[in-house]
């Protein structure tokens, strides 16, 4: 499976911005039985997209549900990438759920694994 991750580009020829597919992951959330897993696939996947981009794989980051409830984001898996696209977690959390539960963006930048 592929999640798309969209962003809205301004389009010169049409006078306003399109949602446009800016980077496609290859990863199935569907594949996965827990939150733990599902949230580490996808932070690998991350990475991977990071660094295909010249980031450094310190700009994706995830935090365990203990972790996160310190930080004052609730008990949940969460996977960060805040030098990722523009609001990436938004249009990411629409198509990330399995049986584990889904995923909602705490900001546009981060993902958190939640039933």
């Amino acid at each position: 499976m592929t999640i798309k991750i969209n962003e809205l580009v301004f389009s010169p020829e049409l006078g306003y911005d399109v949602n446009t597919v800016i980077a496609k992951l290859d990863y199935d959330p569907a594949a996965y039985k827990t939150k733990a897993a599902a949230a580490k696939a996808l932070y690998k996947a991350l990475v991977k997209l990071a660094k295909s981009w010249g980031q450094s794989e310190k700009e994706v980051f995830i935090t365990s549900p203990e972790e996160s409830s310190q930080g004052g984001f609730g008990n949940c898996w969460r996977v960060c990438w805040e030098a990722g696209p523009y609001e990436w977690a938004i249009s990411a959390s629409f198509q990330i759920t399995g049986p584990w539960g889904y995923t909602e963006p705490y900001y546009s930048f981060d993902l958190c694994f939640t039933e």
